[in-house]
């Protein structure tokens, strides 16, 4: 007899439908499962086999195929179990009436969960990103008891939860339906435990975090061990925006594949030194996120950015222009989001004293080891960072002040009305990306087109442009700063104090 199931698995970020087939005929006694699985789950074969038996249904002593559609895309996903044993059993029923009431209800019906050999059913990793990508025609899903909480319900979507094996063949074949998962808000405001009102003096620095964030500007800070740059970088999410619905999914379809947990709160991550290219970008036969896109509409903290191998850092490159990281294996390509705000982090020097003024520390480096050692970023990374900070490290009058300054909430409310002006502005701007449009992220027509100069800024910048022999690249990024600084002023044209203030920003370039 012939039935068929239908489960999901995962390629890359998103979810496709699997069409579990089952074909049992008579013949020599065997249990084959094909259409490029990997080692899991054809070792499902022995799990649903147990399962079934403990769960009181019987195996049939015949030939049992089991093809796995579509057939030329290799399959990576435990939750193929549930859907596997439901198509088993539908194939082996005699009676044509119950047969029939499979088959109906089956073709609606999407199955994932792993089973364990008495039957229970597993939580699957990835459920997240597959309750995403459901076909339209299949509105109907059954996950296990483990997953519900994971289930973000859009309208018109039923999602079941079960517990066993028996529980889903009793919903299927009588009247005693399962649990509906209910529908419930799972898009909740992040509250953080850091707060840049811990940060004392660093008046500086808070400024450049505020322009980062309003503008989306990259930023390199440098400074002696114990400046602050840490403590700065950790707050830099505590003043974005809050995630957007589209945001906090896109967010939890990335991490669910990358098997954590759901995030509420926008991404801060911060690799040790010692990442490999693969971990960085993203790695494996079919690759899994990596710390790029880990960090995705939230924040990339390098600390001790020389300490980073050349070819590591080198991989940004590409990311922090596009957004994309495209990684390429033998029979396809991934296109993954790497939309992120980097923040790197060094010391001056090896020792971390280069240049101490307090006659109490001294930089044991030669010239040529704090050469080396501040020249591992290359120029072409160097030109898509945005601002330059020099972290001082706070005197003691700053340390007995009680207060830090405006709080991450007053940072992050000026913040997003910067933000809404750029919105605004940009309303008109045709874009084939549905990601707003911020300054950090403008071209060099658009800036043209929509950041006016006063005539005095543009003389500023020109200027600038001749005498510190910018790149093109650099010129933009300038002028990109200055109309972000514009936003946060709520000036309607960008002036000359705010290209002086961008060009402070751009030491790099003096």
């Amino acid at each position: 007899m012939y039935a068929k199931s239908f489960g999901m698995a995962v390629m890359g970020l998103d979810g496709y439908e699997v069409t579990v087939e089952v074909d049992i005929s008579a013949g020599l006694p065997c249990f084959e499962i094909v259409g490029l699985p990997t080692a899991s789950v054809r070792e499902a074969k022995e799990r649903v086999r147990a399962a079934l038996k403990n769960s009181g249904f019987e195996v049939p002593l015949r030939r049992i195929i089991v093809n796995l559609a579509p057939a030329d895309v290799r399959k990576d996903s435990a939750g193929l179990d549930l859907p596997i044993a439901l198509g088993i059993l539908a194939a082996s029923e005699e009676n044509k009436v119950r047969q029939r009431l499979w088959k109906e209800k089956l073709q609606s019906l999407v199955c994932i969960g792993e089973l364990s050999l008495d039957g229970l059913i597993k939580g699957v990793p990835s459920t997240f990103a597959m309750l995403q990508s459901l076909p339209k025609d299949k509105q109907t899903c059954i996950i296990s008891e483990e997953d519900k909480e994971l289930a973000y319900i859009e309208p018109g979507l039923s999602i079941y939860s079960a517990s066993t094996l028996r529980q889903v063949v009793t919903h299927i074949v009588s009247d005693e339906p399962l649990d509906r998962v209910a529908e419930k808000e799972r898009f909740i405001e992040a509250s953080y435990t850091v707060d840049f009102r811990d940060v004392q003096g660093q008046d500086v620095a808070k400024r450049a975090f505020l322009i980062a964030a309003a503008g989306y500007h990259h930023i390199f800070l440098s400074g002696m061990p114990g400046a602050g740059k840490t403590m700065l970088a950790k707050r830099l999410p505590t003043i974005l925006p809050p995630l957007t619905r589209e945001e906090w999914r896109a967010v939890n379809q990335i991490y669910s594949v990358a098997n954590s947990q759901l995030l509420q709160e926008r991404p801060f991550r911060s690799p040790h030194h010692t990442i490999t290219v693969s971990a960085l970008a993203g790695g494996g036969r079919i690759p899994k996120p990596g710390e790029i896109t880990l960090a995705h509409k939230g924040v990339l903290f390098l600390d001790e950015i020389p300490e980073f191998h050349r070819s590591v850092l080198e991989t940004l490159r590409q990311p922090l222009e596009s957004g994309i990281i495209h990684i390429s294996r033998v029979q396809r390509q991934f296109n993954y989001p790497a939309r992120f705000l980097l923040v790197a982090a060094a010391n001056p020097c090896p020792c971390g004293w280069y240049g101490a003024s307090d006659g109490i520390h001294q930089c044991r480096c030669t010239m040529g080891q704090v050469n080396k050692y501040q020249q591992t970023l290359s120029g072409p990374m160097l030109d898509r960072i945005d601002l330059t900070i020099q972290v001082e490290r706070p005197k003691l009058d700053e340390l007995s002040i009680s207060a830090g300054g405006l709080s991450s909430k007053e940072m992050r409310q000026q913040v997003v009305e910067a933000r809404e002006r750029q919105a605004y502005r940009y309303r008109k701007v045709d874009r084939i990306s549905k990601e707003p449009l911020l300054n950090g992220l403008l071209s060099h027509n658009d800036l043209l087109a929509w950041a006016p100069l006063t005539m005095e800024a543009q003389t500023v910048l020109e200027g600038a442009f001749t005498d510190l022999g910018l790149s093109l690249r650099s010129y933009d990024r300038i002028w990109r700063l200055a109309q972000t600084i514009a936003d946060i002023e709520g000036a309607n044209k960008i002036e000359a104090v705010h290209i002086a203030e961008a060009l402070s920003y751009r030491k790099n370039e003096q």
